[in-house]
């Protein structure tokens, strides 16, 4: 069912408009018998499947698709931070709101809200790589090549600062890698 999600976003996009790729997304689904567990509300293992549609309506949005089809840019999603807040029962109308919170020279870090009635029932935050041509690209270099695709100025792209919530999952990322490679050296020694 996910495929046919993707397949409607491709079909219903507009492949000649191409939004702000700072502003917000929108996505709206329904929570179907097939994405519920047996506590009968969405499960848990939907939540990213569904944040990857977001996603994917984001690319859409941005002007990204004819992109990734002709030039190779891939996305690769390096962490996913998923926090619930409310159970979402079957057959509510959820919208996904996806924007990018920050970027540096490897990632970019991407917020997807779970709304309800406009109120909050999940957060999500990514940390995605950027890849073309087997190498990681930064998000700027990406805006850029919107531009020059889309016949407009090429500019020079500064990310905001991070936010707090962004900084603290760059900290913990990098406490996590550090302490991975200290227990290498030390399994090495």
């Amino acid at each position: 069912m996910m495929m046919l999600r993707f397949l409607l976003i491709f079909f219903r996009q507009k492949w000649n408009d191409s939004r702000d790729a700072l502003a917000t997304t929108r996505y709206y689904f329904r929570v179907m018998p097939w994405d519920m567990d047996l506590n009968m509300h969405l499960t848990n293992t939907r939540y990213p499947a569904f944040i990857d549609v977001g996603r994917v309506q984001w690319f859409a949005e941005i002007g990204l698709l004819p992109l990734i089809i002709s030039n190779g840019w891939r996305t690769v999603v390096a962490s996913q931070t998923v926090t619930f807040v409310r159970e979402i029962k079957p057959f509510t109308k959820v919208e996904i709101e996806s924007r990018v919170l920050y970027w540096d020279r490897k990632y970019l870090y991407s917020e997807h809200r779970f709304l309800v009635e406009g109120k909050l029932h999940c957060k999500a935050l990514g940390r995605i790589a950027l890849v073309r041509g087997g190498r990681v690209r930064s998000f700027s270099s990406l805006l850029q090549a919107l531009d020059k695709y889309h016949g407009r100025d090429v500019k020079e792209y500064v990310a905001p600062e991070p936010t707090p919530e962004i900084q603290a999952k760059i900290d913990l990322l990098n406490l996590k890698r550090d302490a991975e490679l200290a227990r290498a050296e030390k399994d090495a020694a």
